[in-house]
């Protein structure tokens, strides 16, 4: 599936669900596929919209274009002026590695009336090293500066102005305003790419980073631990257990490519291959059996055996439907997949709500993400998505011509347009790399270090799922004082479930949901104002018992800042 044709898969899948929440019937979006809108668009940019930059991919560097595209890394092929900088980034007075984001403000914007949501992706995604250094070449102009490091960290955000052939320095010392780490949580990434997945090594994904730089990268976003997961084969295991440090444990595991779904083999050293068969031996039977085969040879050689984007848009890498009643042959299963939204008509929203009946047949199966990334940087979406803003464009300058040949088409883009576009600009700037979802593991702070900080110990909490998943708040429930994962036992239905909620987060929140096998028990406004770079939303709850046998949390104020927490399950005596 091409990128563009995802896109559009994702978008119109997205667009129904929001029809569907707003009680809002649309025959035309219902009906609607992304092949047919894939050549709606070859029609338009062919006749309309085949412009003089996209012919020869020229900007003008004063920001008066349209579209104001970079490309790799923010660097641009045909020899703009460029200027230098310089950014320190420390903790504690300690260099750290950190996310930086720039993003270029154009002639009509200026540093305090910048909005990042604005039709444009101007974002260049970089990170400091190891050291909290970073040194890199930038295209003149003027820039907002945004500097972060997950989910315990203060965003902090800077202008500047790079001139040619000058350098800028900036230095930041970041507020770590909770150290959960210190409390028994640590943060990391369960589903990456690197150069290993790319034809270099038999693959067939376009990725050109080596595990180091994943790994710094993942470090830049707060992670303490992190799996590399490629595809095919199990070539990048030293070099990722090289990366091994006092505050990063990397946990070595393989993507296991299977023509029904895509099997995550954690902690195994040994290269599990999942038997394709030819045609004719292509039976129900042979294909159970083989995926039973596989998740039995990662465990035995004490790995984890986890299912993954179960409800993807293509068949070969979604869980079959006809297998659903085997999924408790997984330990895990990955809800939220970095490469889409988590929003209603998502393959994510499919996966949860899969998930979701899981829990109320009984079978919990626990929760986690995983970024899938191929591209740190994340610009091959946003080039991608500045060329479907260029469409919009010419669309809207010849709606009343296209709408006489392809009416459909025409208002299902433009309905694309006006209703999901600015949260998916906004969702690509905020996600789309290293740990963008993230899953949060609790672990006994009471055990030693070495037992706590090892590949063996996390898949453990994995299983149990002591977990939260996140792409940025953190929420921490105790029912009357077990975590997720654990069990509360109460007499009757009329007993009370002492709720304390810790909930912080360094961007807004809106609402924060309880929620059971029977949907949404309680929804609660949060309002709050920011103090020391944070908003605390904790909060004591009380809640009756009722029939409920589990009971998870999540909060949000939209795609872009959200969290749902594995369940605290309920027994009776």
């Amino acid at each position: 599936m091409s990128k563009e044709s995802k896109f559009l898969s994702i978008a119109i899948g997205l667009l129904q669900g929001l029809n569907k929440d707003e009680s809002r019937e649309d025959k035309i979006v219902e009906s609607m596929d992304a092949d047919k809108m894939c050549k709606y668009i070859e029609y338009v940019n062919e006749h309309f919209a085949c412009s003089e930059n996209r012919r020869t991919n020229e900007v003008d560097y004063a920001g008066k274009n349209d579209r104001n595209r970079f490309h790799r890394n923010g660097l641009v092929p045909n020899g703009a002026p460029l200027g230098n900088l310089f950014v320190e980034t420390r903790c504690r007075g300690k260099g750290t590695p950190a996310q930086v984001k720039l993003f270029k403000l154009l002639e009509n914007e200026d540093f305090d009336s910048f909005n990042r949501v604005n039709g444009k992706i101007t974002m260049i995604r970089d990170i400091t090293g190891f050291d909290g250094c970073l040194s890199r070449k930038l295209p003149v102009g003027r820039y907002v500066i945004e500097v972060s490091k997950g989910s315990e960290y203060e965003i902090i955000t800077d202008n500047l102005t790079i001139a040619a052939d000058e350098y800028t320095k900036k230095e930041y010392e970041l507020n770590r305003f909770v150290n959960l780490e210190g409390e028994g949580w640590m943060a990391g990434e369960l589903h990456h790419h690197s150069i290993y997945s790319s034809p270099v090594f038999g693959g067939d994904d376009d990725v050109v980073e080596t595990p180091e730089q994943i790994a710094n990268s993942m470090m830049a976003m707060g992670l303490a631990y992190g799996a590399l997961s490629d595809h095919h084969n199990v070539l990048n295991h030293a070099a990722w257990k090289a990366n091994r440090r006092n505050d990063f444990v990397p946990i070595v595991s393989k993507e296991i490519s299977t023509s029904n779904g895509h099997v995550m083999a954690m902690g195994v050293a040994k290269d599990v291959i999942y038997a394709i068969p030819e045609d004719k031996d292509r039976t129900d039977e042979y294909l159970r059996n083989e995926f039973v085969r596989i998740t039995d040879e990662i465990k035995e050689n004490g790995g984890l055996a986890q299912i993954n984007h179960p409800r993807d848009l293509q068949r070969s890498i979604s869980w079959n439907p006809d297998f659903y009643d085997m999924l408790d042959i997984f330990e895990t299963m990955e809800i939220w997949n970095g490469s889409n939204p988590m929003m209603s008509g998502s393959t994510n929203d499919a996966a949860r709500l899969l998930w979701i009946s899981l829990l109320k047949k009984g079978l919990f199966l626990p929760a986690t993400t995983g970024s899938d990334t191929h591209n740190i940087c994340a610009d091959d979406y946003h080039v991608l998505f500045d060329e479907i803003m260029e469409t919009l464009d010419a669309i809207d300058k010849n709606v009343d011509e296209l709408n006489s040949k392809y009416a459909d088409e025409t208002h299902v883009m433009l309905e694309i347009g006006s209703k999901l576009l600015p949260i998916l600009e906004k969702w690509a700037e905020t996600s789309l790399t290293s740990g963008c979802v993230r899953t949060y593991v609790h672990f006994d702070s009471s055990e030693e270090r070495d037992i706590t900080h090892s590949q063996e110990y996390i898949l453990d909490l994995l299983r149990n799922g002591n977990s939260f998943l996140t792409n940025g708040p953190i929420l921490i429930p105790k029912v009357n004082g077990k975590l997720p994962g654990e069990t509360v036992k109460v007499k009757a239905a009329d007993s009370k479930l002492t709720i304390d909620i810790r909930l912080l987060s360094n961007r807004r929140l809106s609402k924060l949901k309880i929620c059971t096998e029977n949907g949404v028990r309680k929804e609660i406004p949060l309002k709050g104002q920011k103090t020391g770079g944070f908003f605390d939303y904790s909060m004591n709850l009380t809640e009756a018992a009722l029939d409920d046998n589990y009971m998870y949390f999540t909060a949000e104020l939209d795609c872009t800042n959200m969290v749902i927490t594995n369940p605290v399950l309920i027994r009776r005596n």
